[in-house]
Formats: C-alpha cells, structure tokens, sequence
C-alpha cells in the first residue's frame, strides 16, 4: 500500500509540472486522453458492459536542435489502463504506470513544418524561404529516430490484486521514408490501405502514407512480483525474473466519413519470461500476446478489436469496443 501511495504521490507531482517542447516526441502526444467505452465479448454467454480506458503522458525534455537533427533527453511520466466495471469482459486487464528517462536522437531530411527543427512558420512572411526549403527536403529525404532509455514501471490489474514491479531498458525505433523512396511506394503494410483511399475519395487518393511505417519497441526488465497469487500458488514464492518485450503499433489513413478522416490502428505486444521454471512454463504464465486494430474517426469514435492477453491475466478473450475518445490538456 505504501508503494501504491508514494506512486500516486510522485504521479500527482508530475501532473503538475509543465511540459517542455514534448508534444509529439517517440509519435506520441502529451497530455490525458479517456475514453469511455462499451465493451461486447464476440463469443461465449457473458454480456457486454461499460468502462474506459486511460493514457496519460507528459514530458520534461531538454532539446538541442540542428538542421537535419534533433536530440532530446527526456524525462517522461506514462500510465495506460483499461478498465471494464465487468472485468471478466476486459481483454486487457493491465494498468501500467511508469517512468521513462529517454534519450532521443532524430536524424534525417525530412522536417515536419512547425516540428522539432523546424524553421518554417506559415504565417511569418519572413520564413518563406526556408518553409520552401523544408518542403523539398519533405519530399526526398528518410528520417529515423531512435528512443533509448530506463524505465521503471507498476504494473497491476484493475482491482491491484496482483503487482509487479519492473526496472529495465528499451530501445525503440521509429522510420519514416521519403514519400518518394521505394521502401515507401512499397510498403505492403499500406497497400490495402491504399486501395481504400483512392475508392473512398481520401484526399491522399493512391498515395503511400510514410506513417504506415510501424514504430518497433524492444525492452528488457528485472520484474518483481510484490503480489501475484498465480505465481505464488504454483512456485511457494515469488522470486524476481527477467522478462524482453516486443511492442508494434502501426497507424494508416483509410478513408473519409461524413467529412471525417477514418484511420487504421494496430498494435501488438508480447511478453516472455526469460529462463522460466518448469512449472511456470507448464501453466502458461510465461508469456502473453496480445494484438487491438481499431478504426477510429478524427472526430473521436473508436471501434476496436481486441483479443489475447496481457501479464497478469490468466484468459485470453476476443472482445469488440466502442468508445469515444476525450482529450484533456
């Protein structure tokens, strides 16, 4: 309990905290998102139910700019949770709450107008020229950026029957392509995508979306269970143990709806218990997966499916959600 509250404690502090030139850092947006949602089992007896899920980011960074690169050291605040007020119907029943001291390093020619780097502001008269600079560099030029760092994390369910405790370090990579380069007109990820764009009037028509890249993130933590009843029902203890991850999220324009941009989300994740004992191997506790793709419409509305499981479950379930996203600054 003492360790919940010194979380909660240190999570309230950096909520308070201003963010620094953080906004878009390793693809992700700062702030507190929720969404309520409905969620409806594709299979089985049980009724579908209400409840929401959270993400909440907010970074600290300190950046050194340049004209073709950027490098950020940056100290990131991170909690995810999904949470149905049924909760034999959440397919993913895993609230993780973190911290993440990164050092980012972004090289290339491809400048985003406004983003980090950038020299280019559209209602500036005086940057014209280097707005048409960063235009011509966007049309020909990779960019890739690399995201290492420590993290330590609490990991729990929705009701904190169970705990972990993790300490490790990842390594993430994210790949943007020239939209002229081969690897972007090829990219088979974005081929169907493609197709659907061009049918449903999208203003990218055929075009390949460079987004379609997916961004990659490989970890390896120290993992300890502070309470975990699986575990201990099975082993008599709960000894620390060395678990990698694998985590691929993927995004891609689809079409338009009544005006509205319709994108394709995909995520997969997988845990492995490095050197497991016999009997937890046995029980199917040392490795999860678990996959969502989602349709999500820019005025809020998210369709997802999900199906698998995450650390700390013990089934794997198929389910539908519904739900509309509210972001809070």
């Amino acid at each position: 309990m003492k360790r919940i509250l010194a979380w909660g404690a240190l999570t309230c502090l950096l909520l308070s905290l201003p963010a620094r030139g953080a906004d878009g850092l390793a693809g992700e947006d700062q702030g507190i998102v929720i969404t309520p949602k409905y969620f409806e089992p594709s299979a089985g007896s049980t009724s579908g139910g209400m409840g929401f899920s959270y993400k909440i980011r907010k970074s600290i960074t300190s950046t050194d700019l340049a004209k073709d690169a950027y490098r950020v050291a940056d100290l990131a605040f991170k909690a995810d949770g999904n949470v149905a007020f049924n909760r034999n119907i959440n397919p993913a029943d895993f609230l993780k709450t973190g911290l993440e001291l990164n050092y980012v390093s972004q090289s290339g020619s491809a400048v985003t107008h406004g983003g980090p780097g950038s020299k280019c502001d559209p209602t500036n008269p005086d940057t014209v020229q280097a707005c048409e600079e960063e235009a011509r560099r966007s049309k020909s030029g990779d960019a890739l950026a690399l995201i290492a760092g420590l993290v330590a994390t609490l990991e729990s369910d929705q009701r904190f029957e169970k705990r972990n405790e993790t300490f490790g370090a990842h390594l993430t990579t994210l790949y943007r392509p020239a939209p002229a380069s081969f690897a972007n007109q090829a990219n088979p990820l974005d081929w169907p995508f493609r197709l659907v764009r061009g049918l449903s009037g999208h203003p990218m028509g055929f075009s390949p979306s460079p987004d379609a890249f997916p961004k990659v993130r490989l970890a390896l933590e120290r993992v300890t269970p502070s309470k975990d009843k699986d575990r201990t029902a099975i082993l008599g203890e709960t000894p620390n143990y060395n678990r990698a991850n694998i985590e691929i999220d993927m995004t891609s324009p689809v079409g338009k709806l009544q005006g509205k941009q319709v994108k394709f989300e995909w995520s997969w994740r997988y845990f492995k218990e490095l050197g497991p004992p016999e009997a937890i191997q046995a029980a199917g506790l040392d490795q999860y997966r678990y996959s969502a793709a989602a349709l999500s419409l820019d005025s809020g509305w998210k369709l997802t499916y999900a199906t698998g499981k995450l650390p700390l479950g013990r089934e794997g379930d198929a389910v539908w959600e519904l739900g509309y996203r509210i972001k809070l600054d």
